[in-house]
This record gives structure tokens, C-alpha cells and sequence, in this order.
């Protein structure tokens, strides 16, 4: 809906309002008005749209009164809830790569790591996948861990035999 300044009898800025307001506040056809785009004054008969519109209420059938006005504040939203932040487990993929399983645990360390930056740039479900990620490799590097442990053991054992 496009708005209007007009002046009123003492010359002075009103506004803004809608076209169909204008005929309630007094304005004529020699009266001057303003709208966003107009690069001066002009009287509201040398604006067609607005002749018409007048000519339209003079008749009689004048358009259906505006909706009442509510108070332009927009709702403020509700702030979604922030999910809690997932476990880096970075101690645990430090202590599996060390302990059990080099390559997989330097994967579960990559994956820690990157927990932190992503839950601070508020990519919430990709560090809550990171975290994930993390805790499978950590896993997969402890069970190859006690798997070569138990087969060393037993290699041991039967070696001694």
C-alpha cells in the first residue's frame, strides 16, 4: 500500500496515509501531496490514480473503510531452545590413539576437535554429528586395541609353551 504526505491549510507536512484516508482529512483536488518516487509536490489532480479515487468517493461508491490499525510491532519470536552441547570426547581420543590404535584414533582426535568450533558458529546438529563421529572412532580404536592385546597375549603365551 503506497503512502502520501500532504499539506494541509497552514502549508504544513501531514502524514503519512493512505490514498483512501486522504478524502477524510480534508485534501481536495488542489491540494499538494508527496508519495516515495515523486520527485516534487503535486496537486492531487494531476495524479491520475488519486483523480480517480476521488471521483470514485464523489459517486458515492467509496471503497470499503481500511482495516482498524493494530500496533506495528511485530511479535517478537521465541528464542529456540538450545540443545545441549555434545561431548567433545577429546581426553578419550588422545588416550586411544595413544594406548590402542594410532590411525583411527588420529581420525576420532579430527573429529573431537571440531565439536567446539562448530557449537560456537551454532551449527548445532553438525557438531552434535562431529561428536558422533568422535565416539565411533574412539570405540573402533579401543576394540582394535584389546583385540591386539589379547592376540599379543596369546602369542606370547603360546610362544612360551
Amino acid at each position: 500500500m503506497e503512502y502520501y504526505f500532504y499539506l494541509n491549510d497552514r502549508n504544513e507536512q501531514q502524514g503519512p496515509i493512505s490514498a483512501d484516508q486522504l478524502a477524510s482529512r480534508g485534501v481536495t483536488l488542489n491540494t499538494k501531496v508527496w508519495k516515495q518516487g515523486m520527485s516534487q509536490w503535486q496537486s492531487v489532480s494531476e495524479i491520475p490514480e488519486l483523480v480517480a479515487l476521488f471521483e470514485q468517493q464523489q459517486r458515492g461508491a467509496t471503497p470499503p473503510p481500511p482495516p482498524p490499525a493494530f500496533d506495528t510491532v511485530p511479535p517478537t519470536p521465541r528464542p529456540q531452545p538450545v540443545p545441549s552441547k555434545p561431548d567433545n570426547l577429546l581426553v578419550w581420543s588422545i588416550l586411544t590413539t595413544v594406548l590402542c590404535c594410532l590411525p583411527l584414533g588420529i581420525v576420532a582426535i579430527v573429529y573431537s576437535s571440531k565439536v567446539d568450533s562448530l557449537w560456537t558458529e551454532g551449527k548445532y546438529e553438525e557438531a552434535r554429528k562431529a561428536a558422533e563421529s568422535a565416539k565411533i572412532y574412539c570405540l573402533v580404536s579401543l576394540g582394535l586395541g584389546i583385540i591386539g592385546g589379547i592376540i599379543g597375549f596369546l602369542a606370547g603365551f603360546l610362544s612360551a609353551l
